[in-house]
């Protein structure tokens, strides 16, 4: 498993705010225990990458040396295109807000990357759409909410005068700050503890046009971006994506996902999904009865009745659970749950 890597941009924009502070990222004593893993980053190249955890730190540090809850905010203000590389200077000469949403989701892995990297995704509603991501663990609550603030910051330093049309900003984790500063900054409608991340904007907003639009140059950075994508490790075959995105599902909303939510997670049509699954000697039925298997094995473990593992794995009624274990496994529900307490004596 590959740990999510984040672009040196997102470094650098931290510098930028500590140096409108007066204050070297490289000198500053608070700073003393990472000054060895910032000298190799600090003014190098936007896209190398630097491990997540190194950004949490130094967040952290700088947060509680200037007692600033609300340093997120303060430190995207100096936001500009180059801290998010290619991707930055892509969005800024693009011709619409549409068009900076597409290549975002196209181009994600140029600012965060790793196998845990959860895909952006877009839902079109009646009069808005949703830019949405899922939630992963907590050690990515911070990344999560730089990126969005910067996202937004981003989008209203390319619009200038004109406003981003925001409809309202979904986290999947509680605030740990005053709300207040989210709603100074945002100025829209706020939902902690969601099911996902999301940015909702007006649909009359997509459509809103940037003075520094430049189709030419537009052009060569987008083969530079995919050049730059091509040259990645690929992270996870179709099969292992899949597999996680429907644990995933069981796990966080005691559900099975259909094929038409796992097709749209995976940016592919369902024909294209099954042809792919299918290439890999599976199909969409059989992945999602091994997962509801392997998540039941788990369950079974836990003082939990079957009727309740039954609701959890989404299956109609305990009677519909036992049959598919006994089919999948060729034992009974019941022999498996007397199993551990066997080996234990």
């Amino acid at each position: 498993m590959q740990e999510i890597k984040i672009s040196n941009g997102y470094i650098q924009l931290w510098a930028s705010y500590l140096r409108s502070r007066q204050i070297d990222p490289l000198h500053a004593d608070f700073l003393k225990d990472f000054k060895e893993q910032l000298q190799g980053l600090i003014d190098q190249p936007f896209d190398i990458q630097v491990p997540l955890q190194l950004l949490n730190n130094v967040l952290l540090s700088t947060r509680q040396h200037l007692d600033c809850p609300q340093l997120i905010f303060e430190i995207v203000q100096e936001i500009r295109p180059e801290h998010f590389g290619v991707l930055g200077y892509m969005a800024s000469k693009s011709s619409s807000i549409s068009e900076i949403i597409g290549y975002i989701i196209r181009f994600q892995r140029l600012v965060v990357d790793g196998s845990d990297l959860i895909p952006f995704q877009l839902r079109q509603h009646e009069q808005s759409v949703e830019l949405y991501w899922a939630f992963l663990e907590e050690r990515y609550n911070v990344l999560n909410e730089l990126t969005i603030a910067a996202m937004v910051q981003l989008g209203r330093f390319i619009l200038q005068e004109q406003p981003l049309l925001l409809r309202s900003i979904h986290f999947a984790h509680r605030p740990e700050i005053a709300v207040i500063h989210f709603q100074k900054f945002y100025a829209t409608e706020l939902k902690f503890s969601q099911p996902h991340y999301a940015l909702e904007l007006d649909v009359q907003g997509l459509n809103l046009k940037s003075d520094q639009a430049d189709p030419m140059l537009l052009q060569l950075l987008i083969r530079q971006a995919e050049g730059e994508i091509a040259a990645r490790p690929q992270l996870e075959s179709t099969l292992q994506h899949a597999q996680r995105l429907i644990a995933d599902h069981l796990r966080m909303h005691q559900q099975a996902l259909k094929i038409e939510q796992l097709a749209e997670h995976l940016l592919l049509s369902i024909r294209t999904l099954q042809r792919k699954l299918a290439e890999q000697g599976t199909s969409f039925k059989k992945l999602l009865e091994q997962e509801r298997v392997k998540r039941c094995d788990l369950l079974l473990q836990q003082e939990i009745s079957l009727s309740e593992i039954a609701e959890q794995l989404d299956y109609s009624d305990q009677s519909a659970l036992a049959r598919a274990y006994k089919a999948a496994t060729g034992r009974t529900l019941l022999q498996h749950r007397k199993q551990p307490k066997q080996d234990q004596r």
